[in-house]
């Protein structure tokens, strides 16, 4: 199913410069199926709001997700994500350089996914450099 939308006339709507927001897909949320994927623990600018879909910008594309599956922040956060993997979930990086294991950060300004090893105060993104603060409190 494509999700990618144009903006409908009746939801709030911003340029890229300016978004109106950031989201995040719900922790607990039934994973959502779109091309591009919508990643947990990932914040997503957000194109528009309606009643019942937020459109993000998801890889240079946009994707319409159902508003309640997603939370949505002002601005964009300023530490790392943690998710904690299902055990019995599906983790395609199994048994490669790619594999972050069952709990890892995602880092707020690349989206990029960083292991955790015990429990640290703050961590660094391999992709972009970015260091900060580790939100062990909220997870995604």
């Amino acid at each position: 199913m494509d999700h990618r939308v144009a903006a409908h006339s009746d939801a709030n709507v911003v340029g890229m410069d300016q978004p109106l927001g950031w989201a995040r897909a719900w922790f607990a949320a039934p994973p959502f199926v779109s091309d591009p994927m919508l990643r947990q623990g990932a914040w997503y600018p957000v194109i528009s709001t309606g009643d019942t879909r937020t459109v993000l910008e998801i890889q240079g594309r946009r994707v319409a997700v159902p508003s309640e599956q997603v939370e949505i922040r002002p601005k964009r956060p300023e530490r790392f994500t943690v998710v904690y993997r299902p055990r019995g979930g599906v983790n395609p990086a199994r048994g490669t350089r790619a594999d972050v294991g069952w709990v890892y950060a995602v880092c707020p300004m690349s989206g990029s996914r960083v292991r955790l090893v015990g429990q640290p105060r703050e961590t660094k993104c391999p992709a972009c450099g970015f260091r900060g603060e580790i939100a062990w409190w909220e997870t995604g």
